[in-house]
C-alpha cells in the first residue's frame, strides 16, 4: 500500500478529538470518513467544522469555495462495516483499554485489507497493549495528535512492541502528507509531550498544594517566564481536561512511579465535577465572571 492522499481513511470516533482529525485531513486534500455510533454526535460535530472554516473564511484565511470543497471531503457514517474497505483507521475513541482493546479486536474482525494501517490516538496507553487484541499487531501503532489537531504540527508515531519498521514508516509518511511533523518515539507511558507536560501540570498542583502561589500566578509565572501561550490550569481549564488529565495521571504514576501522583485536592476537583470552561467551573470559577 501506498501512502498517498486518496487512499481510503476512515476515522473512528467524532468527538472533540475526532473531528478535529478529521477536520485537519480534509483541510489538506483527504478524502476521510468519520464514523460514529450517533447521528447526533455526528450532527454536532459537523457543525463544529463548519463553525471552524467560517472563522477561517472570515479571517480570509480561506476562500468560500475552499471551506465548501473542504466541507465535501468528510463523509460521516453510522455503520461501522464502512472500515471494511480501508487502508487507514485511525481510532479517537474514549480513553480506556478495555474500549480500544474490544475495538481494534473488532477492527481486526472487519478490515479486509490485511496490510491496513489500524492507528490510535491514545495519548498515553500502551500501543502493544492494544495491539495484542488482534491477529496483525505487526500494522498497529500510536498516531498522537495534538489539539487544535489543524493548527498543531506535532504528531507522535508510537512503535509497539510488534510494530512492524514498514508500519512505522508509513505512518510518518502518512503525518508528513498532512503537513505534519513526525517524532517516532518507543511505547512508554505518556510518550513524549504528554510524559513531560503531566510532570509539570502536576508540579503547578503541587506549588498550589504547599501555598508558594496561587493558580493564577502559577499561569501567570508560565507565560512571563517561561513564554507557554497558556498557563497549565488555563490550559487544562481550556480542553476541559481536568478528569483526562486525572486519569492519564493515576495511569502514569502507576506505570513510572509517585511522582506522577495527583494531589487529592485535584481529584476533589475532578470528583465535584469541575471538568473545566464547559461547566462553569474548573480550575477557575467562571461562573464570577
Amino acid at each position: 500500500m501506498e501512502i498517498k492522499k486518496d487512499l481510503k481513511l476512515k476515522v473512528i470516533g467524532a468527538g472533540n478529538v475526532g473531528m478535529s482529525i478529521i477536520e485537519a485531513f480534509a483541510q489538506q486534500g483527504f478524502h476521510v470518513q468519520g464514523i460514529e455510533v450517533s447521528e447526533g454526535v455526528i450532527k454536532k460535530g459537523m457543525e463544529k467544522v463548519e463553525k471552524n472554516l467560517d472563522k477561517l473564511v472570515t479571517k480570509e484565511k480561506i476562500s468560500s469555495q475552499e471551506k465548501n470543497a473542504v466541507m465535501s471531503r468528510i463523509h460521516m457514517t453510522v455503520d461501522f462495516n464502512a472500515v471494511k474497505d480501508a487502508e487507514v483507521v485511525i481510532e479517537a475513541v474514549f480513553e480506556d483499554m478495555q474500549v480500544k482493546k474490544d475495538l481494534f479486536k473488532k477492527l481486526d474482525n472487519t478490515v479486509e485489507a490485511q496490510d491496513a494501517l489500524l492507528l490510535t490516538n491514545t495519548s498515553s496507553l500502551s500501543i502493544s497493549e492494544i495491539a495484542a487484541a488482534t491477529a496483525r499487531p505487526q500494522s498497529v501503532a500510536g498516531m498522537h495528535f495534538f489539539n487544535p489537531v489543524p493548527l498543531m504540527k506535532l504528531v507522535e508515531v508510537v512503535r509497539g512492541v510488534e510494530s512492524s519498521d514498514d508500519t512505522i514508516t508509513k505512518v510518518a509518511e502518512l503525518a508528513r502528507l498532512m503537513g505534519k511533523v513526525p517524532v517516532v518515539c518507543k511505547d512508554s507511558p505518556g510518550f513524549v509531550a504528554n510524559r513531560m507536560m503531566h510532570a509539570l501540570i502536576l508540579e503547578a498542583t503541587r506549588i498550589v498544594e504547599e501555598n508558594v502561589t496561587d493558580a493564577k500566578g502559577v499561569d501567570t509565572a508560565a507565560k512571563l517566564g517561561l513564554g507557554h501561550p497558556m498557563g497549565p490550569f488555563e490550559l487544562i481549564d481550556f480542553l476541559d481536561g481536568l478528569h483526562l488529565f486525572r486519569t492519564v495521571s493515576e495511569y502514569l504514576a502507576q506505570e513510572l512511579g509517585s511522582r506522577f501522583r495527583v494531589p487529592v485536592w485535584v481529584k476533589n476537583y475532578d470528583r465535584a465535577g469541575r471538568t473545566g470552561r464547559s461547566s462553569g467551573k474548573g480550575f477557575y470559577d467562571y461562573t464570577k465572571e
